[in-house]
């Protein structure tokens, strides 16, 4: 018979934090940051925003659009009105 270990895995407090924990790209022109958002991560939002980009506003979206404006900044411009 063997023993096996089961760690359970739990988030980090956010004091222990040390980079932004989602998908992110950062338009420091507009101070937005734009984040792969969805429930129920979209929840701990405001409070990494206060934590790791104070000022700036949270934008959520799909990851496929997080990654076409990492690679495409003028991308943002497309969805003013």
């Amino acid at each position: 018979m063997s023993l096996t270990l089961k760690l359970k895995t739990r988030p980090l407090p956010m004091s222990k934090m040390h980079k932004f924990p989602f998908n992110h790209v950062v338009l420091n022109d507009r101070k937005e940051v734009w984040i792969k958002g969805g429930y129920p991560g979209c929840m701990a939002v405001p409070r990494l925003m206060e934590k790791f980009y104070p000022g700036y506003e949270a934008k959520l979206a799909k990851n496929e659009f997080i990654e076409k404006l990492k690679k495409d900044y003028t991308l943002r411009d497309t969805l003013d009105a």
